[in-house]
């Protein structure tokens, strides 16, 4: 049996958390770039704001609603993701973080969960401040299943079990297929014209069919709706790519700007791969204009190029990257993106030392870095420049990461 604990709204939650006076008022959290919406509370999805909308096209109905804009603040964010999955680990013998709002969790199915599941999620209420709803279910799809359920029905206290096909049958009767986890935009035409609409339809398709016309995916799918696991070894499958790039609040034309910009996403990148215990072998890098220049100054290029060896040193990377940076760049045009994509990864463990290199071993310095920066202190290679050339207008403070961002009150009060 599979629990699937999922925070309500995370970012919009955490954003309430350490500020009542915004509850139960519509509020919405920003891309980094303060582009788009990509968290909302309860009363913003009310509105009629959508996942995704740009900022510029909701912004008269979210200051008339006296909603609060939210500009992503990711470090609070992962520092309440962490507390979370401490809590379930400490609750649960085998838990598996899904994402930074989710975790599976694997368990014995001759317990009733429910229970023990509703006590767990008012702990996380009282311990953070955020509401999480719970998925119980013989396999992960009807996890997910589940737990978007027990989201939307108030009488089920945040907590769902489908124990037997009995309970879910009439659950995958009245969800539309494209709701199902797994299948999406991508797969959801497909299977309309097929005349699979529900997910009862999916699960009752057979195995030959599915197989034929979505591959042995849409046959798990339908193995899963039917309370058969099979979805295990895709939950966390190995990363092929790290990509860090962003929309600049501003066009930039100075390469020496863009430079410190790319410098700082190859950190980010380097970072990223440290975290996951794996090098890289190549790398690109992305320049474009704005997409709604006319075509005189419309200009986007990419270019890669092989390393002589795996590595996970930013030095390596950033050195690489600028020789690219400096093919790429023409002058005369405002750029609006760059970015960085490192590729053919592999486990550190993996690489295998050649003549020409036979120390492969992740950087000593780059460990020490990591360590520094997540230890709060903020050193960075001084190629990044102290500029910041995107918008962050609205962004909250550090609750839990920065001493000086800690809330006070008066002792007169």
């Amino acid at each position: 049996m599979y629990l699937l604990f999922d925070c309500n709204n995370f970012f919009a939650s955490c954003e309430q958390v350490f500020r009542p006076d915004w509850r139960r008022r519509p509020l919405v959290v920003l891309s980094n770039n303060d582009g788009c919406v990509i968290s909302r509370s309860p009363e913003a999805k009310a509105m009629g704001i959508a996942m995704g909308e740009p900022l510029f096209k909701c912004r008269e109905r979210l200051e008339a609603a006296n909603a609060v804009i939210c500009s992503a603040n990711f470090p609070l964010y992962a520092d309440l993701s962490d507390r979370i999955m401490c809590m379930l680990e400490e609750a649960l013998p085998s838990v598996q973080q899904y994402s930074i709002d989710e975790a599976f969790a694997y368990v014995d199915k001759e317990r009733d969960w429910v229970p023990f599941c509703r006590e767990l999620r008012a702990s996380i209420r009282r311990g953070t401040g955020v509401t999480v709803s719970v998925g119980i279910a013989p396999t992960r799809t009807l996890c997910k299943l589940a737990n978007e359920t027990a989201k939307h029905r108030s009488e089920l206290d945040g907590v769902l079990a489908l124990s037997s096909p009995e309970v879910w049958r009439p659950l995958l009767a009245d969800t539309p297929v494209g709701e199902v986890w797994g299948v999406g935009r991508r797969l959801a035409p497909r299977m309309h014209a097929l005349g699979i609409r529900t997910a009862a339809g999916l699960a009752a398709s057979g195995l030959q069919y599915l197989r034929k016309h979505f591959g042995v995916h849409g046959e798990r799918l339908a193995l899963e709706l039917n309370g058969t696991s099979c979805l295990d070894a895709e939950l966390a499958p190995e990363r092929q790519q790290v990509m860090v790039s962003r929309s600049l609040k501003e066009g930039v034309s100075e390469f020496a700007s863009l430079r410190e910009v790319l410098c700082r996403f190859v950190e980010k990148a380097a970072r990223i791969l440290r975290e996951e215990g794996m090098m890289a072998s190549s790398l690109y890098v992305v320049l474009r204009t704005s997409r709604f220049r006319d075509e005189a100054n419309l200009y986007a290029a990419n270019q890669g190029v092989v390393l002589p060896f795996p590595t996970d040193d930013t030095r390596v990377f950033t050195r690489y990257a600028a020789a690219l940076l400096d093919n790429l760049y023409r002058p005369g045009f405002e750029y609006k993106k760059v970015g960085v994509l490192l590729t053919e990864l592999q486990k550190c463990e993996h690489v295998q030392p050649t003549f020409e290199h036979p120390n492969v071993a992740p950087s000593k310095l780059m460990a020490v870095l990591d360590k520094l920066q997540q230890a709060g202190h903020d050193i960075h290679f001084a190629n990044q420049g102290n500029t910041t050339l995107w918008n962050r207008s609205y962004v909250s403070p550090a609750y839990t990461t920065s001493w000086k961002h800690v809330p006070e009150t008066s002792p007169y009060l």
